[in-house]
């Protein structure tokens, strides 16, 4: 027995208590199995085969029990009699703390001890909020807290190398660490490494890492369809021959943001945070899923932070120590050794400038992506890009058209891209530059600006592992779009631009339907009298602006559009007054629905109008959440010649680094896959949500943390469907929604890799009715409805789940998307023999038949559409009451 004991201490990277239990059943861990237990009289000859494979073991550095919820005071009822237990109680309280936004700890403790009082006593519900947080602290995930300096040099801590915990003052500014006996600035951080391990450790959410990935050959869906990621997996791989299940890699994401209400006044805190790749696309996109790892205080009154390197070289130290991460896998029901890394990065222009220290988006080397140099116009005082022929075919005909920024031909080939061994290079000789000026001419020249933590990471390569931002991309090219079509282009400035390159040289025609408004200039102690009389700020008449009377009937049609319910877009004189179209997600939703094509329709020139439909169509296929791997060639292509004839077509002034990044976005379709799996909206939720939770004035970011960790833990008892909050409230929360979804679909019957279903396997609800039960069915709901039943055929084709958006002048537009939400008065489209029909919802039947329950849908029917110009032309006026009724 004693030899099987030393054995196992070898072998096997688990704790004491789980070895002394296998030794004496006589069992042995192989770590090629993954966690299967081997039997001692075979262990010889198995080990033999798999020698290679058994290594000098590692206790989890983090040992999750999820056995400490079986501690008998967190079971015991909330009172005599009582089906609740304490800890459900508790649960529930802190659960409605974390979720409502900007709830105090004070309204908490009145909650509590309201209900305490209303409870029959004696009960064990603590009394206030600090009783409650120290009755489920056990379950809290810890806390590092240090001491930062005021410059954003560096944190007091000691790490490699570095040895500053027992410092006074900042080595590089000389800053005091404190003031009046307290430090200057603070920062909260939250590892990793235990929640990782408490996810391995939980059995329903480790069956999420080993549940069937359903996967369209030829479909991309998702960021982990593309090539960068599978990539990985293949030799030479950071992750290659290790299972999926057992790898973590993580997305790191960090953006300012601005808590006060009132953006007047001024603060600027970064959240850090990580998501994990490998879980479901739908369930971490949510904040509870995410890792918040720290929020980065602000600067000095306010400002943006001097410099992240500091907080982000604690991510850094943290990852590089979780390598090799032994866990105990609570599927496995035995240790697993996972590898930690992170291989992707989702932030926006300006943060990709601060993380990677490169030139902002104002430079000449502004492009992130490509060795492209822009051209700096004086007239508009900014950097435009005229490489757009570059990304052609070399004999692609536009190539020798005139009319571009660059005139003449363009045979130059397409923006090459740094090595990682030449970007290093690079970023070591800006290191070695003597004084400041020297660095700042060289950063001009390459755009990039010394080292960056990240590259401590023995397998960082920026470019495979950063990515254009589509969400910002899209949104700002879509103002910019509106911004000209108002009209705000068709200044002195752009006709001095264009005409500095010869083009649109006749078109400059000013007219008198545009008002001659004053420049709104800021405020000036000049006593000069051209500072006191503003100048007048003159308008022409150009083709890619509407007309005053353009504008009216612009905002008539998008004031009378009707929208579904998924959408967050609400009609308005979005071209008048373009804040009618608040978030970015309405600015794309307007695109995608084909709004901003049917509001334009017939009120540009032929030229501009084609070019520009021809544009947005291109984006809405981009955007499209599913591309197919065989239509990718003829989209690159496609998006490429669009924007060409954007530059050819419309005025220099469109050229800025948001349309240049559409044709890197569209280049790395194949390697990181569809934009949609990488929006960033879900991040900006998240912002949202720590936003909303800075109550307490100054150290915001404490508070938030503080609060993130109750949120945290309750997003675990959720997830874990420990704590079912649908149970007791009648939300639509997400997040609930969502895990009960996973337990019925993945978690209750888990299936391997090998065992995949075939997802074109069509699946419906709808039972086949007699004719006479139809019949019957029909004349029951005639009379008590009192309506006139056009049609009740179960064989007519389900509605789809696409929805369909109609407007009173007679135009639809489809809009894609997850699918209808299907509610009363939400217009859908049924396709039928007939052609295609619309309707709106009137109400929804439930209907017993032999013990069957069928479902229904009762819709209004509007005429029958047709086709035109890729529209569908209908009338949404009924002339008749007549109802139509189809299953679902």
């Amino acid at each position: 027995m004693l030899c099987i004991f030393v054995i196992v201490g070898i072998l096997c990277p688990i704790s004491t208590e789980i070895m002394e239990r296998n030794v004496q059943q006589k069992f042995c861990l192989c770590a090629q199995c993954h966690g299967k237990w081997v039997s001692v009289a075979t262990f010889h000859r198995h080990k033999k085969e798999h020698l290679k494979f058994f290594t000098i073991p590692a206790v989890p550095r983090f040992p999750f029990k999820e056995d400490v919820l079986k501690d008998p005071r967190y079971s015991q009822p909330l009172f005599s009699g009582s089906q609740t237990t304490v800890l459900d109680a508790v649960t529930k309280h802190m659960y409605i703390f974390s979720m409502n936004h900007g709830m105090s700890k004070s309204a908490v403790t009145d909650s509590l001890a309201c209900e305490k009082s209303s409870l029959p006593q004696p009960n064990l519900l603590p009394k206030s909020f600090r009783e409650a947080r120290s009755f489920v602290s056990p379950f809290l995930m810890p806390l590092e807290k240090f001491d930062a300096c005021l410059n954003d040099c560096i944190l007091y801590r000691d790490s490699e190398g570095k040895m500053y915990a027992g410092l006074k003052e900042c080595p590089i500014c000389h800053e005091p660490r404190q003031k009046n006996g307290l430090a200057q600035k603070k920062f909260t951080y939250m590892p990793i490494g235990p929640r990782l391990s408490r996810w391995f450790g939980t059995p329903n959410l480790c069956k999420l890492l080993y549940a069937n990935k359903v996967t369209v050959n030829g479909t991309l869906r998702d960021f982990t369809d593309g090539k960068v990621y599978q990539s990985w997996f293949e030799e030479g791989g950071v992750f290659h021959g290790m299972k999926e299940s057992h790898t973590i890699p993580l997305s790191l994401f960090t953006d300012g943001v601005n808590p006060n209400k009132h953006m007047t006044s001024q603060k600027s805190m970064w959240p850090i945070i990580l998501t994990w790749i490998n879980l479901p696309f739908e369930l971490r996109q949510l904040l509870g899923p995410m890792l918040l790892v720290g929020i980065i205080p602000s600067g000095l009154r306010g400002s943006e932070p001097k410099s992240l390197e500091p907080y982000l070289e604690l991510v850094t130290d943290e990852i590089l120590q979780l390598t090799e991460f032994p866990v105990f896998s609570s599927y496995a029901a035995a240790p697993v050794t996972v590898k930690v890394a992170l291989l992707q990065f989702l932030c926006d222009i300006p943060a990709f400038s601060k993380v990677f220290h490169l030139s902002g988006h104002g430079a000449l080397r502004s492009c992130p992506y490509c060795r492209e140099v822009g051209h700096r116009c004086k007239h508009l005082s900014k950097t435009i890009h005229l490489s757009n022929r570059r990304f052609l075919d070399s004999n692609h005909p536009l190539r020798c058209e005139e009319g571009f920024g660059e005139g003449g031909p363009d045979n130059k080939e397409k923006p090459a891209v740094y090595s990682n061994e030449e970007e290093l290079s690079l970023r070591e000789q800006y290191e070695s530059k003597p004084n400041k000026s020297q660095k700042t001419k060289f950063q001009k020249e390459t755009g990039l600006k010394g080292k960056y933590t990240f590259l401590r990471l023995p397998y960082h390569n920026r470019i495979k592992q950063m990515q254009p931002d589509g969400m910002h991309t899209f949104a700002d090219f879509i103002n910019h779009v509106f911004e000209m079509l108002t009209g705000k282009l068709s200044s002195q400035k752009v006709k001095n631009c264009e005409l500095s390159f010869g083009r649109f040289e006749g078109a400059w025609k000013e007219e008198s339907d545009f008002e001659n408004r004053p420049i709104k200039k800021r405020k000036t102690t000049a006593t000069t009298e051209s500072a006191k009389t503003p100048a007048k700020e003159v308008k022409f008449h150009v083709p890619w602006a509407l007309s005053k009377d353009g504008v009216k009937e612009a905002d008539k049609r998008a004031s009378e559009i009707v929208y579904g319910q998924t959408n967050d877009i609400t009609p308005g004189p979005h071209f008048s007054k373009p804040w009618t179209l608040r978030t970015m997600n309405s600015k794309l939703q307007f695109v995608i629905t084909g709004g901003l094509q049917w509001c334009l329709w017939g009120l540009l020139p032929q030229k501009q109008e084609e070019t520009l439909f021809f544009l947005l169509d291109t984006l809405k296929r981009v955007i499209s959440p599913a591309i197919q791997q065989a239509d990718i060639e003829e989209l690159q292509n496609d998006v490429h010649y669009a924007l060409c004839l954007l530059e050819r077509d419309f005025p220099l002034s469109l050229q800025n680094l948001t349309t240049h990044l559409i044709h890197h976005i569209v280049d790395g379709l194949e390697e990181f896959g569809p934009v949609y799996g990488r929006w960033l909206f879900p991040y900006e939720r998240a912002n949202g949500w720590i936003s909303r939770q800075c109550l307490r004035k100054g150290v915001e970011e404490s508070t938030v943390m503080e609060t993130y960790v109750i949120y945290d833990w309750c997003v675990h008892m959720v997830l874990s469907q420990q704590f079912k909050p649908s149970e007791i409230f009648s939300s639509d929360n997400k997040l609930v929604q969502l895990s009960e979804k996973l337990m019925m679909e993945i978690l209750e019957e888990p299936q391997h890799e090998e065992q995949r279903p075939s997802p074109e396997i069509p699946i419906s609800n709808s039972r086949q009715l007699t004719p006479q039960m139809i019949q019957h069915m029909t004349v029951f709901y005639t009379s008590v409805l009192n309506m006139n039943i056009l049609n009740f055929d179960e064989t007519v084709v389900e509605i789809t789940k696409s929805c369909e958006h109609v407007d009173n002048y007679g135009r639809s537009y489809q809009f894609i998307g997850k699918g209808c939400k299907r509610r009363q008065n939400s217009v859908v489209k049924v396709p039928c023999s007939s052609g295609t029909l619309f309707g709106e919802i009137v109400l929804f039947l439930c209907h017993k038949v032999n013990s069957i329950v069928h479902k229904w849908v009762v819709l209004d029917i509007f005429p029958l559409s047709e086709k035109e110009k890729g529209f569908s032309i209908l009338k949404t006026r009924l002339y008749v009451r007549d109802c139509v009724i189809y299953p679902l």
